[in-house]
């Protein structure tokens, strides 16, 4: 199962929490979900049996659940989900302005053919076709609290699968108690590799989590592994 994306959305004047994961080869499906208030407002599962059976890992299926994810923002932000979030927000006096994001600005006159979801999924194939940093864990290895672990990283591009070397990687453990520590620091290799030990402190009581981020001429890239 790969580690999944989680990310707060500004709809108007509240946020929306969006989070994409993996549920793992023996029920490959991508859940993508977008909460208000601890409240499921839309779900969005994708399969992708037909992935692993045509003989694709964890790149693939890493970035096909990166398209999904900045799927779900966009949709959020060009008013797909409109009629199904309202339906979630508290009700607003008819006197009072609700402040709304910006939507793309799309040119519906030039070809009147389309339909608006034929514009929105346009517009967010040609977003999902732009190069993204993508940043996988090559080794499972065991991560939890008060042990040494070695994170054997790989950087690529989401267009081309090419190596991005030279990407900065930083490992933090963040915790409900306490603030966040850096553990690790490093730079991939001309391969996109980068191995690098780790020392997890022992947390005493509360939540802990593993935050591993990378930063490249590309992007960024994040992964998230809850100890």
């Amino acid at each position: 199962m790969i580690t999944g994306h989680n990310t707060d959305v500004r709809y108007g004047d509240v946020v929306l929490h969006v989070q994409t994961e993996d549920k793992g080869y023996s029920n490959p499906f991508i859940e993508s979900l977008i909460y208000f208030g601890g409240q499921v407002v839309v779900a969005n599962r994708a399969n992708y049996a037909d992935l692993l059976q045509s003989g694709k890992g964890d790149d693939e299926i890493m970035a096909f659940m990166d398209h999904q994810h900045r799927t779900m923002i966009k949709s959020i932000q060009s008013g797909k989900f409109d009629d199904k979030i309202s339906a979630f927000l508290p009700e607003k006096p008819k006197t009072q302005t609700i402040e709304t994001e910006p939507a793309p600005n799309f040119d519906i006159a030039a070809d009147s053919g389309r339909t608006l979801d034929q514009v929105i999924l346009e517009y967010l194939t040609t977003e999902a076709e732009q190069e993204q940093l993508l940043l996988v864990l090559e080794e499972e290895v065991e991560l939890k609290v008060g042990s040494a672990a070695e994170l054997a990283l790989r950087a690529r591009s989401s267009k081309h699968g090419l190596p991005v070397g030279g990407a900065s990687v930083t490992v933090k453990m963040i915790s409900t108690f306490g603030g966040p520590r850096t553990l690790g620091l490093g730079d991939t290799d001309t391969s996109g590799f980068l191995r690098l030990p780790i020392e997890i402190p022992t947390v005493d009581r509360g939540t802990a989590a593993l935050i591993i981020t990378a930063s490249s001429k590309i992007g960024q890239a994040e992964l998230k592994h809850l100890l």
